[in-house]
């Protein structure tokens, strides 16, 4: 079973589409896609009940507060991991796949290559910069190894229940970069470079608008950066001279920007 992992909050506008990508694809392996509604105020809630009802594959949980993007993700790999999936594709709720067969050529690569856990794929209009792959256990630093989110597939065993509970308890504003940090101690990673996604480049947790709140980010993820290196010594290498004048780059990136 592929579980399709959607946290969304206050999408209203992209919801249904991301939803229908998800139900489009064409896939020998069975697919359950999962919604996570974190208290959305706006006409989401409306959107994703009303699909959901059409659709026996969809288990739509609508949150009574709001977690956050990082909580209400956790709460959906806990309920997927119950469910004893195998395999989780992630997709942002504002974010949606243009590829039908998307999930069938990632999963072609997992089942032929057993020694990789996660793969990924290029997005609608990405440029040609080569994407480390492979083994990234020392490749893995502060700028992550560029993984679009909503064309990751990863095997579901990857995810451990003690590290969510610490990630969660860190209260990072973003999932991914220190949940796929650790992934890579652990497994091979892979890219394909068939575009299957749109990601959508506007303000969110992890591209906030505010100057506050991009400088906000910027220490979190020297925070995340510095949390890897303690649960992983020797493979993120944290280094104070270079989390410094990493920070006063942004620092004024930001304030002239």
């Amino acid at each position: 079973m592929i579980a399709v992992c959607i946290a969304t909050y206050n999408q209203e506008a992209f919801i249904a589409q991301a939803i229908e990508s998800a139900r489009m694809q064409v896939c020998d392996e069975p697919i359950r896609i999962y919604i996570g509604d974190d208290a959305s105020t706006d006409g989401t809630q409306a959107v994703c009940a009303r699909i959901a009802a059409q659709d026996a594959r969809i288990v739509y949980v609508r949150r009574e507060q709001n977690m956050g993007l990082v909580g209400n993700t956790i709460e959906l790999y806990r309920r997927i991991l119950t469910d004893s999936c195998e395999y989780i594709a992630m997709l942002d709720g504002d974010d949606y796949w243009t590829d039908p067969r998307k999930l069938q050529k990632e999963l072609d690569y997992l089942r032929t290559h057993p020694d990789t856990g996660f793969v990924h794929t290029a997005v609608e209009g990405q440029g040609d910069e080569p994407i480390p792959t492979g083994d990234l256990r020392d490749r893995y630093n502060l700028a992550g190894a560029r993984h679009t989110n909503c064309t990751v597939l990863f095997r579901a065993d990857l995810l451990r229940p003690d590290e969510l509970d610490d990630i969660e308890r860190q209260g990072f504003p973003v999932l991914d970069y220190p949940l796929y940090g650790l992934f890579a101690q652990r497994t091979r990673f892979a890219y394909l470079a068939d575009p299957t996604a749109v990601w959508r480049d506007h303000s969110s947790v992890s591209q906030p608008s505010s100057r506050r709140a991009r400088w906000h980010y910027r220490r979190e993820r020297l925070r995340m950066w510095h949390w890897l290196d303690k649960k992983c010594p020797g493979h993120f290498h944290f280094r104070y001279d270079k989390a410094i004048l990493w920070y006063i780059w942004h620092f004024f990136y930001i304030l002239f920007a």
